[in-house]
């Protein structure tokens, strides 16, 4: 009998040592999942901190708009043909720290800005030596939002929301916010857009279509 049970306490530990890998793969998917939901969670609440963000510098500017051409913007009344919000302009242009508004160069790095620390007299009363325009305000503080959204890795648009016929801030825009392999874009046909033309989600989408006016 001794001799037939040889090596059943070594198919026990083997057993048991099954169960606890088993047990601890388990756990370990478990440990993964909840990381992966902790990111997701904190991306999300960098990306509704930048929408509030961005809908305050859209309401600081109402009347700022511009004609859009790449990097390059003029001043437009909101009634011109082709005219856009500045924010608009700028945040889904392809500039990222400089743009040009009305042929002057606004960068947030400070290096070509209309910003100045220095003062002038006018009228008896001390006045910036370069002072900025509504449209040339309003286009820094949309870099700048978009320079803090692309350190953080998360892509950000506005558009017109859908259903708005109307494209001013006033009405009705929608600020896209998107990471990882997510467009901040509305299209219908594009896999890795955020949602379609009507504003649903696309199955998974990782990114937040918040209304700003």
């Amino acid at each position: 009998m001794m001799h037939r049970q040889r090596g059943v306490g070594l198919v026990e530990v083997l057993v048991a040592v099954l169960l606890l890998s088993v047990a601890v793969l388990g756990f370990s998917a478990l440990q993964i999942r909840a990381v992966s939901a902790t990111d997701e969670s904190l991306v999300r609440t960098k990306s509704m901190t930048l929408v509030r963000n961005l809908s305050e510098v859209m309401r600081a500017y109402p009347e700022a708009y511009v004609t859009v051409s790449g990097t390059t913007f003029v001043t437009a009344a909101a009634s011109d043909a082709g005219a856009v919000p500045t924010i608009q302009a700028v945040i889904s242009g392809s500039a990222t720290n400089t743009v040009k508004v009305d042929s002057d160069d606004i960068s947030i790095t400070g290096t070509d800005s209309c910003l100045s620390t220095g003062i002038k007299t006018v009228d008896d009363k001390k006045v910036a030596k370069q002072a900025c325009s509504i449209n040339q305000l309003a286009a820094r503080d949309a870099l700048m939002v978009k320079k803090i959204a692309t350190d953080e890795d998360i892509k950000v648009n506005v558009t017109t929301c859908p259903g708005t016929t109307t494209q001013a801030i006033q009405t009705q825009m929608c600020v896209i916010t998107a990471w990882n392999s997510t467009k901040a874009i509305l299209d219908d046909d594009d896999e890795k857009a955020c949602a379609d033309s009507n504003g649903i989600y696309k199955s998974g989408s990782q990114c937040l279509i918040s209304e700003a006016y």
